[in-house]
């Protein structure tokens, strides 16, 4: 009975609260500031394709025992409206993106092979790919875990300043690699409109072939455009993305000279945020440095 006692006086203290996330790289950082204390259900897994999921009714009932529910927040998850109307006294949903500055799509930044307006002025929901912006998504998760749990407010401001350590330490690594791509060769040509906010942070000037989201056809003069501007700036690489279709990216390469990069992780589908961010600078640099 004694041994019983303790088990269940652990498990109380371990998990104070329980909370949900919506996507693998929100499981990352809200694990990270939350440590021991909380118990995490995640609903977005690694490998899932962020613009198509939808929550399926397990998932609801899962949601149903969590506090907190995380999402990435700026639009991404399209399906939030309906999960509001299933919450229950208690229950909160926080869109972590919400709180960090949005940045809009436009033509004067970027070249649209698909369409020069292709969605100019909706915001970019993929914050994320500025490491600063993963900074102020830690200290939101921060003040809301302890809202939902002050007794863990020690706790938790200490796991959120470590983490914010690391990330500091991340963004001066990702300047250095950047550095040694000579700065008229930053120009980061890509599959979709996912890398705004790196190319803004780090010093890129972005080609999108295919506007916001990874579907849609790409008209042919349109095409034709593009090639010629890579062209123009002899651009070394081009880079397809995780769960989207090369062909497009393998026909402009083709024809405007350019070689195929390593694939970049552009929707954060993945288990560990600083592996992505490695993952990705390596991959550009390797292509873009020589």
């Amino acid at each position: 009975m004694r041994t019983l006692f303790l088990i269940l006086l652990i498990t109380v203290e371990t998990f104070a609260i329980n909370v949900a996330s919506l996507h693998p790289l929100i499981t990352d950082a809200v694990q990270q500031v939350g440590g021991d204390r909380i118990n995490i259900v995640q609903i977005g897994k690694p490998g899932m394709n962020v613009h198509t999921f939808r929550p399926r009714p397990r998932d609801v009932q899962k949601l149903a025992e969590s506090k907190l529910i995380f999402a990435s927040g700026k639009g991404l998850e399209t399906y939030l409206d309906k999960i509001k109307k299933s919450l229950k006294d208690g229950q909160a949903i926080v869109e972590v993106g919400a709180a960090i500055p949005s940045q809009k799509v436009s033509f004067k930044e970027q070249i649209y092979a698909c369409c020069p307006n292709h969605a100019v002025g909706g915001v970019d929901p993929h914050w994320w790919h500025n490491v600063n912006n993963m900074s102020r998504a830690i200290r939101v998760i921060e003040k809301q875990l302890i809202k939902a749990d002050p007794a863990g407010k020690t706790v938790y401001t200490a796991n959120s300043k470590a983490a914010r350590k690391r990330l500091k330490a991340l963004h001066r690594w990702v300047k250095a690699q950047v550095a040694n791509i000579p700065k008229n060769k930053r120009h980061l040509v890509t599959a979709h409109a996912a890398f705004g906010y790196f190319c803004k942070t780090y010093g890129f000037k972005a080609t999108y072939v295919q506007g916001l989201s990874a579907d849609g056809e790409i008209p042919a003069a349109r095409l034709a455009t593009s090639i010629a501007e890579l062209r123009k700036n002899a651009i070394l690489a081009v880079f397809p993305e995780q769960k989207a279709n090369p062909k497009v990216l393998q026909q402009i390469a083709r024809q405007s000279g350019a070689k195929i990069g390593k694939p970049l992780i552009a929707d954060g589908s993945v288990g560990s945020y600083q592996a992505m961010i490695q993952s990705n600078v390596t991959s550009i640099v390797n292509g873009l440095a020589k």
